[in-house]
């Protein structure tokens, strides 16, 4: 089931930085659907969360309420700009743990076959 989950997680991940292509009713769907699935898989390694791991929760929380903030007062345009900067820099921490953690995951699987 995790392994599904972090293939679904990863879909949607590529999904919402699609927005150019797939338009902005669809990134608000998959960021949703996203943000529900961070949290089921915070819930499933909730043992494992230091607190590197809830900075980068935080940081998609706080990207999601920037985005809604951002469509809610449209007069404010330095809430987009904000979610822009945000969400640049969850791309990276979340590369980042893929990459660091899909590696721990990979030699875990040898180990086991």
């Amino acid at each position: 089931m995790k392994k599904s989950l972090d293939i679904v997680l990863l879909i949607t991940f590529v999904l919402t930085l699609l927005v150019p292509i797939t338009g902005v009713h669809v990134h608000k769907l998959v960021s949703l659907l996203f943000l529900i699935l961070c949290l089921v898989h915070t819930v499933l390694h909730w043992r494992k969360m230091n607190g590197s791991r809830w900075a980068v929760l935080v940081m998609i929380l706080t990207c999601f309420l920037t985005g809604v903030f951002g469509m809610v007062f449209e007069e404010y345009p330095w809430i987009l700009a904000l979610h822009k900067v945000i969400s640049i820099a969850v791309v990276a921490f979340l590369a980042i743990h893929i990459f660091k953690y899909g590696r721990i995951y990979a030699k875990y699987q040898t180990k086991r076959n």
